[in-house]
């Protein structure tokens, strides 16, 4: 490339080097950006040049400070919120380990080099939990497009085998009506309705395999009772703490106040909390929420909290914690019998 056309790359091979080296912390002289020039682009440049080009820069509105030297003062990112990206990568179990290795690299190029020094941590990825599927980004971005277009979709579901192999569950597809695709609990879902429901049913997006947009119109959400309302999203996601199917009823709960942060935590600020006049220290805590979820969280929960309403859900979580304490209470009487055995031996 001939002399003069490298130079008009010059601004652009300036503003690469500041921020790539440089932040408050780390500011580079002219021959310091000389130097990486060359050992970036292989070019020479002149001091002179450097100082035209920063100018021009600033005159396009790139924020480029001067304190003993040039640092590019704002970026798209701040670390702080580079770092919140890639942990929320991590964490994110859903996304295939390969994809999240991507995705983690290109987070990285959005700071600097020092930047990129402060994520040891990242290396830890190979030993965490991602599942093996390839197929999320596809699906996001067909589910997406079958949304927007308001078509329904066709699909298989697949479960773990005690092969720890993914299976799908059905031999025939899924066909269900898409409404929404929301992150819960650290798992992606698919929101759908299956034609011959009046309920929502879910799917985890990373479980799903071989979609197909059909042609066929999906059912207006506005038909579901759940829905009729319209969809209030946050709404729905704090009613459904585990994005069980099935309908929403006011719930009442008796709670220790070491419970309470737990109950705002999980269900939001909307619900009702009021002293509980029959029991000092205790609070009522009264919400609106899925009740298949609520079993299983009380369940977890057991230790704080104590479902007073519908009594068909306490007759439920009645019914599931005999059922437990069944089991554990014959493992426990086998055991007993066992040290007394050994006993007698000896």
């Amino acid at each position: 490339m001939a002399d003069g056309q490298v130079k008009k790359y010059y601004i652009i091979y300036i503003l690469e080097v500041l921020k790539k080296y440089s932040d408050f912390d780390h500011k580079l002289s002219q021959q310091d950006i000389i130097d990486y020039m060359r050992l970036e682009y292989h070019i020479e440049c002149e001091r002179k040049a450097v100082s035209r080009n920063i100018s021009d820069l600033r005159g396009l509105g790139y924020e480029i400070s001067y304190d003993g030297g040039y640092f590019l003062e704002t970026r798209d990112f701040e670390p702080a919120e580079l770092r919140l990206l890639i942990d929320s990568v991590m964490a994110a179990r859903y996304i295939p380990k390969s994809h999240a290795k991507d995705l983690i690299e290109k987070l990285k190029k959005q700071g600097n080099v020092h930047f990129a020094k402060q994520l040891k941590h990242t290396f830890n990825i190979e030993n965490l939990q991602h599942v093996k599927s390839n197929e999320l980004f596809l699906a996001t971005e067909l589910l997406a497009e079958a949304i927007e277009k308001k078509r329904k979709i066709a699909f298989f579901y697949n479960k773990y085998n005690s092969s720890k192999k993914f299976e799908h569950t059905t031999t025939e597809k899924h066909i269900v009506n898409p409404y929404q695709i929301v992150v819960a609990n650290g798992n992606y879902y698919l929101i759908s309705n299956i034609d011959s429901r009046q309920n929502l049913t879910y799917f985890r997006v990373e479980r799903i395999s071989d979609i197909e947009i059909l042609p066929m119109p999906a059912k207006d959400h506005r038909m579901l009772p759940e829905l009729r309302e319209g969809f209030d999203l946050p709404k729905h996601q704090i009613e459904h703490v585990y994005m069980f199917s099935g309908t929403s009823q006011q719930i009442k709960m008796r709670v220790k106040p070491e419970g309470i942060d737990a109950c705002i935590d999980w269900l939001g600020t909307d619900i009702h909390i009021d002293e509980d006049p029959e029991n000092e220290g205790m609070y009522i805590v009264r919400f609106r929420a899925n009740t298949n979820a609520i079993l299983y969280w009380a369940i977890q929960f057991g230790a704080f909290f104590e479902v007073l309403e519908p009594l068909e859900l306490r007759e439920k979580i009645t019914a599931l914690l005999d059922e437990i304490i069944a089991k554990y209470a014959g493992r426990a009487k086998e055991n007993e019998s066992r040290f007394q055995n050994a006993e007698e031996t000896c």
